[in-house]
């Protein structure tokens, strides 16, 4: 097992995906050529055979695009790196300016009538119907081939502000003590049982990027002003419509999730509050300084780091116990040295699972140093990589499944792991620091992951009015933190964090899908706990690889879940509820 991923299976060199990215164009081209004006007329076979031949290509766009964001999320000090992803991404924007025309004809070219016949061939295959389906949702918002090709050449340009942003945060160096620290570093020194070296990382660290606010502000500006225009022009009738029709979620039901976690009088929203509030208690301050939110407590003696080899073991035996054929694809990715696991210059902060094409294994991206998150960190997206995998069996456009079901298994992964580290500890104060530590993943999951939605949503609704202010950014960001931290968390020093959030500017309201899934998640962990649905393991499975075919309702159906229930999020936190009363009892037995 390496310690850095292979990437020969993908390309050998950036040269031969050069090569074969200037192919792809005129593969794209010529098959624009052969089927643009005519897909309305064609016949069920002909149609599959036209959607095989689509998909073939995606598949090949997919690995072009792919690689070059794995090559340049670990290069980024590389110019020549950084250059050849933006050509890549300018190419690959290309050819799908040039397969624009085939969701417009389907969209605006084909009758109902149509439409029923190919869906109801039994020789069009259940992940082309699925990829139709999908198409079709998107049909009041299609507009003319000339028009979306437009849209893709614009899309071109927002690359270069996210790109612009993700290599300005690449520089991010502060010195501590005599010491120089990137970001992930420096984030290490928030674990310090020394409150004074805590504050002084993260006064460093708000002064970073309070010195770099107005440029990123106009970098977020633009991506808005960018994503508004889209809004218009394809008349959604609200910000975040695009994304919930991907999800599968209409604005309702998103609106009953935000306000699950963000109203007044919410149950959710004041375990949170229960949390900080036991954790200040714990740390003797009336206040948490907002830096040790995640601060070891001060009984936690210093533990033994996790090696990379028990990390492994410990998850891979844990998988294995919920289901064999888990463990046995996660091992493929060990084996194959599929994963990236430790942070160097150049290499990015945080962590990623990148979906490859049908026939090559997904990659894993990490930042791994031993500590409890960072098995957690793994768990979570191996969940993804394994998910990944399974969902191949419909081909490359029967895989493709909504944000919100695709952190479905990433945290459940990520509860299968904790759980089997909380039963191996009978030490009741470990036991309380890993349950600590677990319901402060929980918070920023669900918690502060709304949090961020609502900051977004407010970014977007501002921009529609003229440019933001980096102040008027600040005061927005600090109105969401006030609102889920609660009344025992100092705020100063949180306005500045907006700018160093990755999700808003790489993406567009896909915060809220960690919450989403996490709920999911608690709901599915219940019944697997409880041993009410039989052979829970193979249906998980068959969940995961069908999730490309079945939206998030049906998926949960199949386990006995009414996710249409009014009640759906609040029963989401019943896990999470009995966890933080489990805290609140042994902080009471240990007397701390």
């Amino acid at each position: 097992m390496s310690e850095k991923w292979n990437l020969s299976d993908i390309f050998d060199s950036l040269d031969e995906a050069i090569g074969v990215s200037k192919k792809a164009l005129s593969r794209c081209e010529q098959f624009r050529k052969e089927y643009e004006g005519k897909v309305a007329s064609l016949e069920p076979l002909a149609f599959e055979y036209c959607l095989v031949k689509y998909s073939n290509t995606c598949t090949l766009l997919c690995a072009l695009e792919s690689y070059a964001y794995l090559v340049w999320s670990t290069n980024l000090n590389d110019k020549a790196v950084c250059a050849f992803y933006q050509d890549m991404q300018d190419t690959v924007k290309q050819c799908k300016k040039e397969l624009t025309f085939l969701e417009v004809e389907i969209c605006k070219g084909l009758d109902y009538a149509k439409v029923s016949s190919y869906l109801a061939d039994d020789e069009i295959g259940l992940g082309l119907k699925a990829w139709l389906r999908k198409c079709l949702k998107f049909k009041p918002h299609t507009l003319s081939s000339e028009m979306e090709q437009l849209f893709c050449d614009q899309q071109s340009v927002a690359d270069y502000w996210v790109r612009l942003y993700n290599e300005e945060r690449a520089k991010f160096s502060i010195e501590v003590r005599g010491k120089k620290y990137n970001e992930g570093e420096l984030m290490q020194l928030y674990d310090s049982q020394e409150a004074a070296l805590r504050a002084e990382a993260e006064a460093k660290r708000n002064a970073w990027y309070e010195q770099r606010q107005d440029l990123f502000a106009l970098i977020y500006n633009a991506l808005l002003r960018g994503r508004a225009i889209a809004q218009e022009w394809r008349h959604y009738t609200y910000p975040a419509e695009a994304a919930n029709l991907l999800n599968d979620i209409n604005g309702e039901d998103l609106d009953n999730l935000v306000n699950t976690f963000a109203r007044e009088d919410s149950s959710a929203r004041k375990l949170a509050h229960r949390y900080h509030a036991l954790k200040a208690r714990l740390l003797g301050v009336e206040k948490l300084p907002y830096q040790d939110r995640l601060a070891p407590y001060p009984f936690e003696t210093e533990s033994k780091p996790y090696s990379l080899a028990e990390a492994k073991e410990l998850i891979l035996a844990t998988f294995a116990e919920f289901s064999p054929e888990f463990a046995a694809i996660a091992q493929k990715f060990f084996d194959a040295d599929c994963i990236d696991f430790y942070s160097r210059a150049g290499k990015a902060d945080g962590a990623y699972c990148m979906e490859m094409p049908v026939g090559i294994l997904p990659r894993v991206f990490v930042n791994f140093n031993g500590r409890f998150y960072d098995i957690d960190v793994l768990a979570h997206e191996l969940g993804h990589a394994v998910h990944e995998y399974v969902s191949k069996k419909y081909g490359e456009l029967g895989r493709e499944k909504s944000c919100a079901q695709a952190e479905t298994a990433s945290i459940f992964a990520e509860q299968l792991v904790f759980d089997a580290l909380l039963q191996r500890e009978n030490d009741p104060r470990w036991r309380f620091v890993l349950l600590a530590k677990h319901v402060e993943g929980i918070i920023a999951t669900t918690h502060r992951q709304i949090a961020f939605h609502r900051f977004e949503d407010m970014a977007h609704k501002a921009r529609a009015n003229g440019e933001v202010s980096a102040q008027q950014f600040q005061e927005m960001f600090r109105s969401v933190m006030v609102n889920y931290l609660g009344p025992s968390v100092e705020l100063s020093g949180t306005e500045f964090m907006w700018a160093g959030i990755p999700h808003f500017f790489e993406y567009d309201y896909y915060v809220y899908s960690y919450c989403f899934s996490c709920c999911v998640v608690n709901s599915l962990y219940e019944i697997y706990k409880s041993g009410k649905v039989s052979n829970f393991a193979e249906k998980y499975m068959e969940m995961l690889t069908d999730s490309g075919i079945e939206n998030y309702r049906q998926a949960l159906a199949r386990f006995g879940i009414d996710a249409s229930s009014p009640t759906f999020w609040e029963d989401g936190m019943r896990l999470f509820e009995q966890e933080l009363s489990e805290l609140e009892t042994l902080e009471k037995q240990l007397k701390f």
